[in-house]
């Protein structure tokens, strides 16, 4: 087996690029597995629309899928070149309450209507006057209200028409003869993508888990339409539904089921804000024989952009193994701190690859699948009541993040235990427990919102919200090792086994699941790396955070000047053994010297330093389970049972395109 060690190198005029390196233990034609990515290398670039159409018919170097927006072609589109849809924005009405027109909830509930029956008849544009659509996992519950509503409103008014206020270049989406302004409007058309509405909810879609249910429609339609209800008994019945929700305050999934309805009831009968339709995503892909690709994978609301279409994509032209060229329209521009930043289009998708997050989101519902943790079914169900807390468990504490005993007294509503797949790192060290602990710390100690402080992020607090509110404790209870020999290679299943527990359990043990995972794909020292920069004034976790103090947003890889100040506290921290005051009885100074990245850390110049220490110490997301065994190679059909069994080194993975910094980087990898 190889060993690989990447380096990145400071280049003018060289587009940002990510390398991560290749890994310790290599797919081959004599071994029997397959890795947990098909392609060898995986290559994303900036490409407008224009020149993602030249590439797609290149005869060198073809691309292969094309996220984001449709290519423009000169001529027509070559028959290989195919699309996939999924769900793009939703088309939004909201009424003007100034309005004349707008005296009462029939009068708004006339102008929606109308407003509906404004929109032009174009191709990917769907009108339906419902805000859960089909591309919801849960549209099956709303049928046959969407399908009422979209048999049309009440009559017209027999006024003037309307004036629409067109914002964001949605007047393209009305019909010709629509009348816009400006200034004197009846209605607003906006769309919102369900990236915003994630947004909206404080769902960070990085480092932080996603509550269970962001994919589902009703959730996404409280933090839509929420804001705009005007009565107060609506706004009350509307929070009280969502407050039941979201803490399974219901007997029965028939009972869920009519929350669900009634919550979305209580949004739309004011008529202040109203979905009349929704738009389609196209993205492009080659299936060229045998030049493109297959084991296609679209997420029914990201489409391409998701962590399971680059975990099943497969080259045509191989087996296994190729390079994978994917062109993405937006240009990357959000910083890459894995804690609040990978924000933007760019962002996602290098996320989605590079880190092996505990559960993955499953494409065509709302659920996810254990990745790279699993669940331990109890052997009997648990009825709903207080249980103590072991004394040794661990409580995070708000605002220090400290890791204390729980001792006697603390109880919990319910337990949910995990197997992690902890595989060894490259250079044979072991996961630590302190890797699965320090999220906890981090959570509680900069999303503690009572502090408002300089120890505050509130981007980190809305996306650690559902975490801090129902978890009581955190205990290790063991780790378990077993060992696999497939002729001359031998596999090694590492397994830690943590009990979580919580508060406000949701019904369904997978829900549950989802609130407090035990697993960070960053190892405990990159963290504490990060803690200490934003401690110190380096920069902000988050955007809006940066923003506000007037620093910069955290970067680990493109911003010179924030390298240039991280390198000097690698070297302090490499001389005391620094370790962060939560994990102080975790690890120990020796230990924690031992893990420092500088010992083979070049600072010249012409090194990117934040690039080896992630090459080095964040072994875990890009080498994240290679010593974990499938007994069978079945990728084809079966891609839930792959995600969940398959635990295989990361591809090369690059980066290309312009990020607006002077200073680009490049990365290239060399055998050692």
């Amino acid at each position: 087996m190889s060993r690989r060690k990447a380096r990145l190198y400071a280049k003018p005029l060289v587009a940002a690029l990510l390398c991560i390196g290749p890994w310790g233990a290599r797919a081959d034609h004599a071994i029997t597995f397959f890795p947990s990515f098909y392609p060898q290398e995986i290559r994303i670039e900036y490409l407008a629309p224009e020149a993602a159409a030249r590439e797609f018919v290149s005869k060198t170097d073809p691309l292969h899928a094309y996220l984001g927006a449709a290519p423009r072609f000169s001529e027509a589109r070559p028959e290989h070149v195919k699309s996939a849809d999924s769900l793009k924005t939703l088309i939004v009405a909201g009424v003007n309450p100034r309005s004349a027109r707008h005296k009462d909830r029939a009068a708004r509930c006339r102008t929606t209507a109308e407003a509906a029956r404004a929109l032009a008849k174009q191709p990917g544009l769907v009108a339906h006057a419902y805000p859960v659509t089909p591309h919801h996992a849960d549209y099956i519950h709303h049928a046959d209200r969407a399908a009422a509503s979209n048999a049309g409103g009440p009559r017209p008014d027999p006024g003037p028409p309307l004036t629409f206020r067109a914002a964001g270049g949605t007047q393209a989406l009305l019909r010709q003869e629509a009348r816009v302004s400006a200034t004197d409007w009846d209605v607003e058309l906006f769309e919102v993508s369900p990236e915003a509405l994630m947004r909206m909810a404080g769902i960070a879609l990085n480092a932080w888990p996603a509550p269970p249910w962001a994919r589902e429609g009703w959730f996404q339609a409280y933090h839509l339409l929420r804001p705009s209800l005007t009565e107060a008994q609506h706004r009350e019945r509307a929070d009280a539904l969502f407050h039941r929700l979201t803490h399974g305050a219901f007997k029965d999934l028939t009972e869920q089921i009519n929350l669900e309805r009634d919550l979305i009831e209580a949004l739309t009968r004011g008529c202040e804000r109203a979905v009349l339709g929704y738009r389609l995503r196209s993205e492009f892909y080659s299936d060229d024989f045998s030049g493109g690709i297959e084991n296609i994978v679209v997420d029914a609301q990201f489409g391409f952009n998701s962590p399971v279409f680059v975990r099943a994509v497969k080259l045509k032209d191989f087996l296994w193994n190729g390079w994978l060229r994917i062109g993405i329209e937006e240009r990357p521009m959000a910083a890459w701190n894995p804690v609040a930043g990978f924000t933007d289009a760019a962002g996602r998708l290098i996320w989605g690859t590079v880190a092996d997050d505990a559960f993955l989101p499953t494409p065509y519902n709302s659920r996810f699948v254990a990745n790279r943790t699993q669940i331990v079914a109890p052997g009997e169900t648990a009825a709903r009541r207080s249980q103590p807390l072991p004394p040794d468990a661990l409580v995070p504490q708000p605002r220090t993040g400290m890791l204390e005993p729980a001792g006697s007294g603390r109880g919990a509503m319910g337990k949910v235990q995990y197997r992690v797949l902890a595989s060894p790192y490259q250079d044979e060290t072991a996961v630590e427990t302190a890797d699965l602990l320090y999220p906890f710390a981090l959570a509680f100690r900069w999303g503690a919102e009572e502090s408002k402080a300089a120890g505050f992020d509130p981007a980190i607090a809305a996306a650690t919200r559902l975490m801090r509110e129902r978890l009581r404790g955190v205990k290790i209870v063991k780790v378990e090792e077993t060992r696999l020999r497939d002729g001359e290679v031998t596999f090694t299943h590492r397994t830690v086994i943590v009990d979580v527990y919580l508060d406000d359990l949701a019904s369904d043990e997978r829900e549950s699941a989802l609130f407090a995972p035990p697993w960070s794909a960053m190892p405990w020292h990159l963290l504490a790396l990060m803690d200490a920069a934003v401690e110190r004034g380096i920069a902000a976790f988050s955007e809006s955070e940066a923003k506000r103090r007037g620093l910069p947003w955290l970067d680990l890889v493109r911003d010179p000047a924030q390298l240039e100040k991280l390198r000097g506290l690698i070297r302090k921290f490499a001389k005391s053994g620094y370790r962060p005051a939560a994990l102080e009885a975790l690890v120990s100074p020796e230990a924690a010297a031992a893990l420092r990245p500088d010992r083979e850390l070049d600072v010249d110049a012409e090194q990117h330093a934040i690039g080896r220490l992630l090459e080095r110490s964040d072994q875990r997301a890009r080498r994240m389970g290679m010593e974990v065994e499938r007994a069978e190679a079945d990728r084809i059909g079966e891609l839930a049972n792959d995600i969940e069994n398959d635990r295989r080194p990361r591809p090369r993975l690059e980066l290309v395109g312009a990020v607006g910094h002077q200073q680009m980087a490049s990365c290239r990898d060399e055998l050692v």
